[in-house]
């Protein structure tokens, strides 16, 4: 039995192990394919970031060539008006890709304009491409830097530190005139790329999400079914256990009545023949309730409504655990329903869900059990409760005990004889008259069980 445990517990090991191992195997892979998409766009962002710097400062040189025609300087290489117009006409938000004839004439205007007495103005330049930037989106954070020939700074539109400045992405350092260039430094932030790669980001969220889902959806089943099977293989041990006895005693009594010894003693003959009925009344009862629950649980209509008086019902109860217990027992009883009222509800399985709660508050109390058992009506709703002084049930088994095949703490005692079922009947019991089971109880201080069901006072 040992050794059959534990290769349970290895099973139920390995399933867990496999499990997480197949999530974080799943994080991983995703997280690599997101990281390698993360870089791969923000390449892309730095290779338009500078062509978008590389036609900024296009657009700053014909900038300063049209300021120049303005003062009609005749020694100005120009173009003639449509290309210089079509030069001018960069749609807005759009970046403008420079081939090397551009940029050659480009250097070429350049020196021109500078002996002209137009020279390159890193401001111009800053509200160039600043707005180009905020028009592509690509990023609002920067600085121009402006040096000589040496790299030595002549001037800088903000002032960075060199941590901010190591950070940032630096595009082309292009010529201006006189071996001067300029550059300029973007600041990519991460949010910006991880909005470009939103619809990814979504697709990768919602299948690691469901594949998750899946495992753990699986993974708990498995642990589920394993729990029923050893419930139900408690369950079958349990019913051996509890049907061993009755039988034996039914064995016994017919023996005795089978040898004639009990002929010339009938009063003792007619004990022995009430015992033995008493015995098998039990086990039709354990095996009614049993197909009940089955029933019930199958939606099967199990309820048979007729007209009960509620007084005799509860009366008959109260004689029967009474009298039938071998501790002492001391029930009270309260029915809050007029006599001619009429009641409506499957007596038979009423009864029999009030007989398990009774039976388990003798059962889980001491050898005094002190028992209080009313009825009445409370707007349109049949309440039956049954309160006693018993151990009580904690808050942790008051999550499961209405599961069949589970007892609690209460499995741990010697006298919690039973196959489980009775709570789970009772709540079935409610439910099939359209209520409910409550509880209200702490571990050793009693139980408070309530059945409240609709009321009908027609069939």
């Amino acid at each position: 039995m040992v050794l059959i445990f534990c290769k349970g517990c290895m099973k139920t090991k390995v399933v867990l192990f496999i499990s997480i191992s197949a999530i974080l195997s799943l994080l991983v892979f995703q997280a690599i394919i997101l990281s390698d998409a993360y870089r791969l766009r923000k390449k892309n962002i730095e290779t338009e970031v500078n062509t978008l710097f590389r036609a900024s400062v296009e657009k700053e040189v014909l900038f300063r060539r049209e300021e120049s025609e303005l003062f009609k300087d005749t020694r100005i290489i120009s173009r003639n008006r449509e290309s210089r117009d079509k030069d001018l006409d960069f749609p807005k938000g759009e970046e403008q890709e420079l081939n090397d004839s551009e940029i050659l004439e480009a250097g070429l205007f350049q020196q021109v304009l500078h002996f002209s007495n137009f020279p390159f103005k890193i401001h111009t330049l800053d509200s160039i491409i600043g707005n180009d930037l905020r028009n592509s989106k690509l990023s609002k954070n920067y600085t121009l830097i402006y040096c000589d020939s040496l790299g030595s700074i002549i001037e800088q539109t903000d002032q960075w530190t060199l941590k901010k400045m190591n950070k940032a992405y630096k595009t082309d350092a292009l010529l201006i005139v006189d071996g001067k260039r300029v550059q300029a430094y973007v600041i990519i932030s991460p949010p910006a790329v991880f909005k470009s790669l939103f619809g990814l980001l979504f697709a990768s969220f919602f299948i690691v999400a469901f594949l998750s889902f899946g495992l753990i959806y699986q993974t708990n089943t498995i642990f589920t079914q394993k729990k029923l099977d050893a419930l139900k293989t408690d369950f079958i041990h349990s019913f051996i256990h509890n049907i061993k006895s009755p039988l034996g005693t039914i064995k016994t009594i017919l023996v005795k009545l089978l040898s004639n010894e009990l002929d010339d003693i009938p009063t003792l003959k007619e004990n022995f023949g009430k015992k033995g009925m008493s015995q098998i009344e039990n086990l039709l009862i354990q095996s009614e309730k049993i197909l009940t629950i089955a029933r019930i649980e199958k939606g099967l209509s199990v309820v048979n409504r007729s007209k009960t008086d509620v007084h005799v019902m509860i009366e008959e109860l109260r004689d029967k655990f009474t009298d039938s217990s071998n501790k002492q027992v001391s029930i009270q009883t309260s029915v809050s329903i007029d006599d001619d009222q009429s009641i409506y509800f499957d007596r038979s399985l009423i009864c029999e869900a009030l007989s398990n709660l009774i039976d388990n508050a003798i059962k889980y109390s001491g050898d005094s059990v002190a028992i209080f058992i009313d009825c009445h009506i409370i707007e349109n709703t049949l309440l039956f409760r049954v309160l006693d002084n018993g151990y009580g049930i904690s808050q942790k088994d008051q999550l499961h005990i209405y599961e069949k095949f589970e007892r609690g703490a209460a499995v741990k005692r010697k006298e919690a004889k039973g196959f489980g079922l009775g709570l789970s009947f009772v709540k079935g019991v409610a439910e099939a008259h359209g209520g409910i089971v409550t509880i209200y109880s702490n571990e050793g201080e009693g139980s408070e069980f309530s059945i409240s069901i609709p009321f009908r006072n027609v069939e």
